[in-house]
């Protein structure tokens, strides 16, 4: 047995050598990389932000913290020192106050634990005692089989190592409670220096009431506040005397200093610089809007058809131009001129035209739009082309808008239509009259309703259509689209549509598929056309910041006819303009 323990001793001093030689010559590198990364004041400043309130550390010691923790924590108390410089006396009590409130809480529940590890502890070391005991007293009696010794020695390396763990806890825990004791200790010191500054002196009230102005005995009680922290009459507040003492933010300095790169990269000193405009008593010059502002697009898309029911396919160049003119800072004078030219196909080539022209702003109550602006009914669905009359739109939470006027193939258009939008779904009805269509007056009713599905949209919209001449018709579109984030790089949307729609349920379809060549409205000599099913699909892809990619497929088939088309679109778009947003 001797033997054994002495094999042991020499064993255990070669293993520590060896880990003294690595530790040297950097085999173990690893606890010296994290000293390097991180600087031992680093640790030290952050615990000083946390004993003053401005982090939570939850617990934990600075040590404990990884450095991607140790910058958030470090973000978070840059931002509570920067909003409490802005803030008043008051505001810095009630912070205190709620401080204190949380120290007293953690006290408690440390205290609580401390006496839960303590009672482990001392558990721990009875029973690491008592099997000590019995492993030294077989040993010493001279027992030496294995399947007596063996369980005995087990046991006592589980009892010492409870043992270990039991006393480190007990350790931790007392650490925890005697921190937070001091650093309610602290809080509870500077509220009362807090409280202290935004009350009037003794000698103010003093001279109040000589003046004949009564003190009420709650500000009698108070304290006077101690000649070394003046505060003004009314315990007004003094921009002489910091909200946050000087040597906290020196800490702040120096931790924003060491982790700088760090907290750009997460995005803090772009938020920073924008608080610091927000607070700023002396702002920055008013840029002024440019009175008129000009968006433009230039679009290069293709088209190709195959099926009987079907348009040409066809090639172009597309350049619109959007100029707006702010005329009262209410008003606006709005405009779309478009250009288009054919590479191949097409009829309508080469023109230059004024498509657009209305006035859009604010008449009372009502958002107002006149002249020939763009309208699109039920997410286009029942129409999306140019309109010429009134648009009228007011309420909140639900947003009622009436559409009156003409378009090309009716003379007299009329448009109710109402939308409600909550954070969890939206629903819309609206009611459309189109008189006449080849010499019939079409009524159209849109029910939708629309809801987040996971990552997606989902959308369920039901149509009814009454014609005396194309037939009355239900249908439907369902939809499911996910959308991208803007302009930026990389950026994709995409949605599928399933459609169902008898002629009766639209008039200009807003898909690039060939739906308005299975309308009724279209069936000239041939057989009767009924409108159309089938599947649409697209999606966009931002390839750079104001360069847009396109791609939509359709597969549809006529409700009349059951003829088949199926059409694929692609465009590419670039986007500018003579201002910045």
């Amino acid at each position: 047995m001797m033997a054994m323990e002495k094999k042991s001793l020499f064993l255990g001093h070669i293993c520590r050598a060896s880990v003294f030689c690595a530790s040297i010559f950097g085999v173990l590198p690893t606890a010296a990389s994290a000293a390097e990364a991180v600087p031992d004041w680093v640790y030290e400043a952050v615990g000083q932000l946390e004993a003053q309130g401005y982090v939570d550390l939850a617990g934990k010691m600075p040590q404990e913290c990884s450095r991607e923790e140790l910058v958030r924590i470090v973000a978070q108390g840059l931002h509570e020192v920067d909003r409490i410089q802005q803030g008043t006396l008051a505001d810095e009590y009630g912070r205190l106050s709620s401080l204190a409130v949380r120290d007293e809480v953690h006290v408690k529940l440390y205290r609580e634990q401390e006496r839960l590890a303590k009672r482990a502890l001392a558990d721990a070391e009875a029973a690491a005692k008592q099997a000590e005991e019995r492993l030294v007293r077989e040993s010493l009696r001279g027992t030496n089989r294995l399947e007596v010794m063996q369980p005995l020695q087990e046991k006592a390396s589980k009892a010492r190592l409870r043992l270990q763990f039991a006393a480190r806890d007990y350790a931790l825990a007392t650490m925890r409670r005697e921190k937070r004791e001091l650093a309610l200790t602290k809080v509870s010191e500077r509220r009362q220096e807090v409280f202290s500054r935004m009350t009037p002196r003794e000698g103010a009230v003093q001279a109040g009431a000589a003046a004949g102005a009564p003190a009420s005995p709650a500000a009698v009680a108070v304290p006077a506040a101690p000649d070394s922290l003046p505060a003004g009459v009314g315990g007004a507040y003094s921009y002489g005397e910091p909200l946050v003492e000087p040597g906290v933010v020196d800490a702040a300095m120096r931790l924003r200093a060491a982790f700088v790169d760090d907290l750009a990269l997460m995005g803090y000193v772009d938020e920073e610089n924008a608080e610091q405009q927000l607070y700023s008593s002396v702002l920055l010059p008013e840029k002024p809007e440019p009175r008129l502002k000009v968006d433009a697009e230039v679009r290069a898309d293709a088209s190709r058809s195959g099926g009987i029911e079907r348009g040409d396919s066809r090639a172009r160049l597309r350049l619109r131009v959007f100029p707006d003119y702010d005329i009262d800072g209410n008003w606006h004078a709005a405009a779309m001129i478009e250009y288009e030219k054919y590479l191949n196909g097409g009829t309508d080539d080469g023109k230059l035209r004024l498509d657009r022209y209305y006035l859009t702003g604010r008449s009372g109550v009502f958002d107002t739009t006149v002249g020939v602006f763009s309208a699109d009914f039920a997410e286009g669905n029942i129409y999306d082309s140019k309109f010429r009359g009134v648009r009228l739109s007011v309420g909140n939470p639900v947003r009622y808008t009436l559409h009156y006027g003409k378009i090309e193939r009716a003379h007299e258009v009329a448009a109710l239509s109402a939308s409600y939008d909550t954070p969890f779904y939206g629903v819309d009805a609206g009611m459309y009259r189109f008189d006449k269509i080849n010499g019939a007056a079409r009524n159209i009713y849109m029910g939708n309703f629309r809801a987040p599905l996971g990552d997606f949209d989902f959308g369920a919209m039901l149509l009814h259509g009454t014609d005396r001449r194309t037939g009355n018709g239900t249908g439907y579109v369902l939809t499911l689209a996910k959308k991208g984030d803007g302009w930026r790089p990389g950026s994709m949307s995409y949605w599928l549509k399933y459609y169902r729609q008898p002629s009766a349920t639209y008039v200009s379809h807003t898909m690039n598929g060939m739906a308005d060549y299975m309308s009724y409205d279209a069936t000239g000599d041939g057989p009767r056309r009924g409108g159309f099913r089938g599947w649409g699909a697209g999606l966009s892809y931002t390839l750079q910041k104001d360069l847009m990619f396109g791609l939509e497929y359709y597969d549809l088939f006529d409700l009349d006819t059951a003829r088949r088309s199926r059409t694929v679109w692609a465009s590419l778009t670039g986007y500018f303009k003579n201002y910045e947003d």
